[in-house]
């Protein structure tokens, strides 16, 4: 009995004034080349401004959007919203999966009619 006490003091003791917290260069590790890539892919996605295109009128919006669901074709959407910094959100680019009365689904991602700014369809 007394061994378990004195070696859980020691324990203690040693936690509790001896111990260092490597902190950050501990966990440093454990990031996996994916996650170094894919955190550097994140930050060149935020460096980068979007470009703004000319506006297009809604119904011819519609037609291409319409026309690149129809052929299989892939489209990229710009919207009109601007992010904090007063940029152009990046554009959405994929496949037409479908529509809604009020708007577009780009590789599950809903877009509203009322927030397309243009639509360029890709070769």
């Amino acid at each position: 009995m007394t061994n378990n006490r004195d070696f859980s003091r020691i324990v203690n003791n040693y936690f509790k004034n001896d111990y260092r917290e490597r902190g950050k260069m501990k966990w440093q590790g454990f990031f996996l080349s994916d996650h170094t890539s894919s955190l550097k892919k994140d930050d060149n996605q935020r460096i980068t401004v979007t470009k703004k295109l000319p506006r297009i009128p809604l119904s011819e919006v519609q037609n291409m959007l319409r026309s690149a669901a129809e052929n299989y074709k892939k489209v990229t959407v710009q919207q009109n919203i601007k992010d904090l910094e007063g940029h152009m959100v990046p554009n959405v680019s994929g496949v037409v999966m479908g529509f809604s009365d009020n708007g577009v689904y780009i590789n599950q991602k809903y877009i509203a009619f009322q927030n397309i700014r243009t639509v360029v369809e890709k070769s």
